[in-house]
């Protein structure tokens, strides 16, 4: 047999027949590669610049907040409002507002108290609070005026610190109140647990029952609290006057605040104040509210009377001095 005619017919069979089932993966195989390695050779040829499609995510719903709020406005009363950042406008505080770091809280003639889990801070008349951090268990804040602080203890803590200073007080439990008049003076008083107060590079303990105050250094050790408030006030004497004013004056603890007809006044830091009250016509009562360290308060007050039919007279020499 020739062997020619064997190898024409085994060629012409490898061209009009199939090829075998393991023939035909391999060439699958092998294409696949071909085309994976076409298409790495043309992304490195591709020219620098050139944009790769990105799957971008859904942007947010307008008016979605950007900052999780730490802390929430637990109870309100009388006039507070609320501050949305350094620079943000002042507007009616509620209850149930969330505050982040950096809004505020100020209080006129009325209070309010924010707090998380563990820890509650109230701001108390004519005074402000600006939420510096919080998170579940810890609240930190610059306050002006007085404020009072409740942690429970094993359950959270708090930082206070006064504007305007150096000084911070920190409680991990206990009852406590921070009084910063804003003429230099800032009192610390403990009702129940412990407060560490630090000012100057100075640290004192400051117990239950027991006040430190700073005036200008470091704190003073911490001391028993008064039995009682310490409030003396200097009527004038004519209780009858034709005048729009009249002069009162007196003497508190230093680190206590002084309220006129409501109207805060300033207290020295040696606790002296003196204030001219406004009158209206007719009788009217002046009354003249203290505050300690301790939030504890008195007041005393007096009847008043402004007719501006009622002359005033001024004497300018004794009666029995000679002309």
């Amino acid at each position: 047999m020739s062997v020619r005619p064997a190898i024409e017919w085994n060629l012409r069979r490898s061209r009009s027949g199939s090829y075998s089932p393991e023939m035909m993966r391999g060439l699958s195989c092998a294409g696949r590669a071909l085309i994976c390695a076409a298409v790495l050779s043309a992304c490195r040829r591709a020219p620098a610049g050139t944009a790769i499609p990105v799957k971008i995510a859904r942007p947010l719903p307008p008016g979605e907040p950007q900052v999780r709020a730490t802390a929430v406005v637990i109870s309100r009363k009388g006039k507070v409002e609320l501050q949305r950042g350094m620079l943000g406008g002042w507007s009616d505080a509620e209850v149930g507002d969330r505050l982040a770091p950096s809004d505020a809280l100020r209080t006129h003639e009325g209070e309010a108290e924010v707090g998380v889990d563990g820890v509650k801070m109230r701001v108390h008349e004519a005074s402000a609070l600006r939420l510096k951090d919080a998170n579940s268990r810890w609240l930190r804040a610059q306050v002006r005026g007085a404020v009072e602080s409740e942690v429970e203890p094993g359950k959270g803590s708090v930082d206070v610190e006064v504007e305007g200073s150096d000084t911070r007080a920190h409680s991990q439990g206990g009852h406590f109140f921070v009084t910063a008049d804003g003429r230099g003076v800032v009192a610390v008083a403990a009702v129940t647990g412990s407060v560490n107060l630090t000012s100057h590079g100075r640290q004192v303990e400051v117990r239950p029952g027991t006040v430190s105050r700073v005036a200008g250094v470091g704190p003073e050790d911490a001391s028993p609290a008064l039995r009682r408030v310490l409030l003396s006030v200097r009527w004038p004497q004519e209780r009858a006057t034709s005048k729009d004013t009249v002069p009162v004056s007196g003497k508190v603890e230093a680190g206590s605040r002084v309220f006129i007809q409501g109207q805060p006044i300033p207290v020295e830091p040696g606790g002296s104040f003196r204030a001219d009250v406004p009158l209206r016509d007719g009788k009217q009562t002046v009354a003249v509210v203290a505050i300690d360290a301790m939030g504890r308060r008195k007041q005393v007050d007096t009847t008043i009377v402004r007719d501006q039919s009622t002359p005033t007279v001024r004497v300018k020499r004794k009666l029995w001095q000679s002309r």
